[in-house]
């Protein structure tokens, strides 16, 4: 790269909030520029990297707009296998443990093309709603919300509705997830059908709540943190249809097939006191 483009793109930074340093294994920009091994951080709309002018061993450093951004390769978090793992087995509680640094110091970076941001706040919405953490849950999907991606746009939709449902707005709910598509949709349509359960839950229309949490189990199995939490909103349908052998059953799966997640303590309890005569 010539002094003279490097002199063009040089921007001042102490016009915006900066956040933290972060290394960046390659950066890629569309007129087909490659920056290696940089250290990066966020400034408004701009990326500041820094690199060394030709013929000199001194570096500057210099603003690139996110506009110009293909991609930036960023070094994997150490947490995210950990936490996908964790995810599997519905545990939710080792998930928010494991998210909760990342996404909230790397919140900055989240629309930067390359960024584990979205991946890893993912999985902390599906596990804050699957905790009943509704107004984090609500909280996050804004955010999430402001990544411009048709995936990001269906959670953040849905993950929104939680917060209708921690200020007991359960018509709001109904209404903003019928808006997602039931089937055939994608992870954002299982979290807008676990809060419509629980609004149909508390209005005590059992089999609407039933059949939206089954929609959840039979529809989306891959979205295993969320499996816990539908089965525990099943079984408590079935007992308000005072159908406790099925209510039963329910906690029974969670026991065996979810032990890592924190609804089976209590569904142990639960499935115990309904197997008793």
């Amino acid at each position: 790269m010539s002094a003279r483009s490097l002199t063009h793109m040089i921007l001042l930074c102490g016009v915006a909030l900066l956040v933290g340093i972060l290394r960046a294994e390659d950066i890629t920009t569309s007129d087909g520029q490659t920056f290696t091994n940089s250290t990066i951080r966020r400034s408004g709309e701009l990326l500041m990297i820094k690199v060394t002018m030709e013929g000199s061993t001194s570096s500057v450093e210099m603003g690139l707009p996110l506009a110009r951004i293909v991609k930036v390769s960023f070094a994997e978090p150490a947490e995210l296998a950990k936490a996908l793992s964790a995810a599997t087995k519905g545990n939710s509680a080792e998930v928010l443990t494991l998210t909760r640094d990342y996404v909230s110091k790397e919140a900055a970076m989240k629309d930067v093309p390359g960024s584990w941001w979205p991946e890893m706040a993912r999985i902390r919405l599906m596990a804050l709603a699957a905790s009943g953490k509704d107004v984090d849950c609500a909280d996050l999907a804004r955010q999430i919300g402001t990544i411009k991606s048709a995936g990001a746009d269906s959670l953040s939709r849905a993950g929104t509705l939680f917060a209708s449902l921690a200020t007991g707005d359960l018509q709001a709910v109904i209404v903003g997830a019928k808006a997602l598509p039931r089937l055939n949709g994608d992870q954002g349509s299982a979290l807008a059908q676990l809060a419509m359960g629980r609004a149909l839950l508390l209005k005590k229309d059992y089999v609407g709540a039933l059949r939206a949490f089954l929609t959840i189990k039979v529809f989306y199995p891959s979205t295993a943190l969320l499996q816990p939490a539908v089965l525990a909103g099943a079984a408590e349908s079935y007992v308000g249809l005072k159908d406790e052998k099925r209510s039963a059953q329910c906690y029974a799966q969670i026991v065996q097939e979810w032990p890592d997640s924190p609804q089976a303590p209590e569904a142990k309890k639960k499935a115990g006191s309904l197997s008793q005569p």
